[in-house]
């Protein structure tokens, strides 16, 4: 008998729900192969914290490594979207690199230059200091007025990325950081707050005082670009609240429970959030069901996109596509970027129940406007396993990702640099044409589900047996429709994704 389904709108979220869960739990999974633009691999070169200065050129950051895949340099580069290098400078050496306890990524500044913040530790003493990048990639370094021992410390838990910087239209900049002294005090954690003017000098300072700690805070721009936001969680609550202070460092804004909307149990422990200068707005990459938060034991790091508006931090949408992998967080840290549409990019390693514990094979890329509404996304998976490191969105247009990739059967490893046009974004003959899938069936075989994963609006999906017959058919509303098989017979199945009155997608799907 044929089966039409027209799917209940109000019980989209518990199916969401329930569908991550299938996700994370299902074995055999396969995907159809993608090919994908690679500009540069190196097993010894690394690219993090990319900005363009054009719509072909982009400056990064650099690390490269030993054989071992221990530091041996900090250098800035200049490479072009073809993946060849211009110039490149020396930031540290490995001695130098050494000290250093916190790096920040590459600053937009309001002149439109490039600069980084770093802290280096001697004898026990934390300094911060400000580099600012020339044309040339020479580069000056100006040491801010702050010294502290009070910084951190080796033996405790939490890291040096607990430290942010915000750097304000009128060129001060905000640093902020947990002290040593004032961790767990009282069962309570403490943020230190120092702003600085642009020649280096301490014009302002704050100690805040009495909320719960977590191993990561979030560190904002305010929509007048000249205060700081900071996410921190609140004292005795899974809940993240969102502080707004003044150029001042006086607090004016508090908004608690900044996920309100989304799934009840989300924490954004490892969340990476961006505020677009432009419209003010921020987007994340949050992790929802976090265990130790009360969350379900059965999904241990689910991961949506969401935004909030700029002037009340309030979330106005949401929207599902990927799944991180282990609990180092790895793919979400410089995961966001903006064209000059203000539309927004995405990227991250999803599905591990493709590899190991740490590890994911498959690649994820979204494009969605900047209300968050998908205009494209596209999932890769070959042999190698991903780790994000950075994305840079090129002004006009598309993305550029930084990988470090393993290969799952020889562990030959490095990094790559992939091309994302925005023709390979958006449209369905397009990512045809690119060689990538726009929906994928899993797991293939199987035996009571057949889930179809798509972010193709307006769709359609049917099943036929092999005699050519239709056995079902039902829109396509949320990134994964899960069908029931239960009653379904062993064998081979095909099935396609329609959209716009034709086949985009298809494939066999194998019922044990």
């Amino acid at each position: 008998m044929l089966k039409i389904e027209v799917p209940n709108n109000t019980m989209k979220a518990t199916r969401i729900y329930t569908l991550l869960a299938l996700l994370l739990t299902v074995e055999g999974m396969t995907m159809q192969a993608q090919e994908l633009n690679e500009i540069f691999w190196s097993p010894d070169s690394w690219v993090y914290s990319m900005m363009f200065e054009d719509e072909h050129t982009f400056v990064a950051n650099r690390t490269i490594v030993d054989q071992y895949s221990n530091v041996a340099e900090i250098q800035f580069v200049r490479m072009t979207d073809e993946g060849e290098e211009l110039a490149s400078q020396q930031l540290f050496s490995r001695e130098e690199y050494a000290e250093v306890v916190w790096q920040s990524p590459m600053q937009r500044l309001p002149n439109g230059g490039l600069a980084i913040f770093y802290a280096k530790r001697v004898d026990g003493i934390a300094t911060f200091y400000r580099v600012n990048l020339n044309d040339d990639l020479t580069f000056s370094t100006l040491q801010l007025d702050w010294e502290t021992d009070d910084y951190y410390d080796d033996d405790r838990t939490f890291y040096p990325y607990n430290t942010g910087v915000v750097v304000n239209k009128d060129s001060n900049v905000i640093i902020t950081y947990p002290p040593h002294s004032q961790y767990h005090l009282n069962g309570t954690e403490a943020m230190q707050f120092l702003k600085f003017d642009a020649e280096g000098q301490l014009v302002g300072q704050r100690l805040m005082e009495g909320f719960r700690g977590q191993e990561r805070h979030h560190t904002l721009p305010t929509p007048d670009s000249l205060g700081c936001r900071i996410i921190l969680r609140s004292n005795g609550s899974p809940k993240l609240d969102c502080h707004t202070l003044d150029a001042d460092l006086n607090t004016i804004v508090v908004k608690e429970n900044v996920e309100e909307l989304s799934w009840p149990y989300q924490c954004c422990r490892f969340a990476y959030l961006c505020t677009n200068p432009v419209n003010g707005k921020t987007y994340s990459n949050n992790i929802i069901n976090y265990p130790a938060y009360g969350g379900n034991p059965a999904i241990v790091e689910d991961i949506m996109m969401s935004v909030f508006d700029a002037e009340n931090f309030r979330q106005t949408n949401y929207a599902w596509g990927l799944t991180t992998q282990s609990h180092d967080g790895a793919g979400i840290l410089q995961s966001v970027g903006f064209d000059d549409d203000n539309n927004v990019y995405m990227v991250g390693q999803m599905d591990n129940v493709m590899a190991n514990e740490f590890l994911n094979r498959n690649l994820y890329i979204a494009y969605l406007d900047e209300n968050l509404n998908k205009l494209g996304e596209i999932y890769h998976v070959d042999d190698y396993a991903y780790m994000v490191k950075s994305m840079a969105a090129y002004p006009e247009g598309g993305c550029l990702v930084s990988c470090h990739k393993i290969h799952e059967a020889t562990n030959e490893a490095g990094n790559c640099l992939i091309k994302i046009t925005k023709e390979t974004l958006v449209g369905i003959e397009e990512a045809h044409d690119a060689g990538f899938a726009v929906a994928v069936a899993y797991p293939n075989p199987g035996k009571d589900v057949l889930n179809i994963r798509t972010g193709l609006k307006d769709a359609w999906v049917e099943v036929y047996d092999l005699n050519g017959r239709m056995i079902y058919g039902r829109e396509i509303t949320e990134n994964v429709t899960a069908i029931n098989t239960t009653d379904w017979s062993e064998g081979t199945y095909v099935w396609k994704v329609m959209a716009d009155g034709k086949e985009v997608e298809s494939g066999k799907w194998i019922k044990e």
